[in-house]
């Protein structure tokens, strides 16, 4: 499996607090049959403690150069969540090499918690002619889309890819954020499952369990998102095809769809 979003450089956000937690976390995710990870710490955002983007690629370089005597068994690459801000276009154009992953065009994008931006599928049109393709970070932990997928359909259809919470799908975030995980895999507007790991203890860097939480998904669909997709972005080409883009049932209730699945 390949996981395209954790929190392992340590000291710089809410992610990993020290050398010995991010080689510690590193190792676990080992254990849990990751072959790969996307280093991606916070930046643009409340939750980055080093706001200074040229620190920041220090800081990502001395870690880099740690792990070479450490060893830890496992393929790293390097890129950010993140925040959506006014001039988001300009720091990825000068800071392409720390924001976006594995210096591809992918980026990990992350929206407020309550709300998406008016203009957010224009500026999807806008930065996919810039050359950068935005994969929006744990939409299902969002409240405004929550109420209405549909506003996610819209972004993935304007070329923008989904990258969902693990966790979300075993209720770590919530009740509201487990069903719309749901949700969104029913209509097609999930291409890759990451762990977001922070830490050795609520948010670990597993992704195991997942296939068992998808009752009754084709398992070469769950396949993409944990193996696919993800490998497709570190290396910067086009992702696999995984079906259209629609709006889910809001007829069917959550417990509907995950019955049907497990059928």
């Amino acid at each position: 499996m390949i996981d395209l979003h954790g929190h392992y450089l340590p000291g710089v956000d809410d992610g990993a607090p020290d050398l010995e937690t991010s080689l510690a976390m590193l190792r676990l995710a080992v254990v849990d049959g990751i072959e790969a990870v996307a280093v991606t710490p916070h930046a643009c955002s409340s939750l980055s403690k080093i706001k200074d983007l040229t620190l920041l690629r220090s800081r990502r370089d001395e870690w880099l150069a740690v792990l070479k005597e450490h060893d830890p068994g496992i393929k790293v690459c390097f890129g950010a969540e993140v925040f959506f801000t006014s001039d988001l276009l300009p720091l990825l154009r000068e800071n392409r090499d720390l924001l976006t992953i594995n210096d591809g065009s992918y980026f990990l994008l992350e929206f407020p918690a309550d709300y998406v931006y008016a203009h957010s599928k224009e500026f999807v049109f806008r930065i996919l002619t810039e050359g950068f393709i935005p994969i929006i970070s744990h939409p299902e932990r969002n409240a405004e889309i929550q109420r209405s997928p549909a506003i996610l359909r819209d972004l993935v259809r304007a070329g923008a890819l989904c990258q969902l919470n693990a966790g979300s799908l075993r209720g770590d975030f919530g009740h509201m954020a487990q069903r719309c995980a749901y949700d969104l895999i029913q209509g097609n507007l999930v291409h890759a499952i990451a762990s977001d790991a922070h830490d050795l203890d609520k948010r670990k860097p597993e992704l195991s369990y997942v296939p068992a939480l998808l009752h009754g998904v084709d398992p070469e669909k769950i396949d993409l998102y944990l193996r696919d997709v993800p490998r497709a972005v570190i290396a910067d080409e086009a992702i696999p095809d995984i079906g259209e883009a629609t709006s889910p049932d809001r007829h069917r209730t959550f417990f509907d769809f995950f019955r049907k699945r497990g059928t």
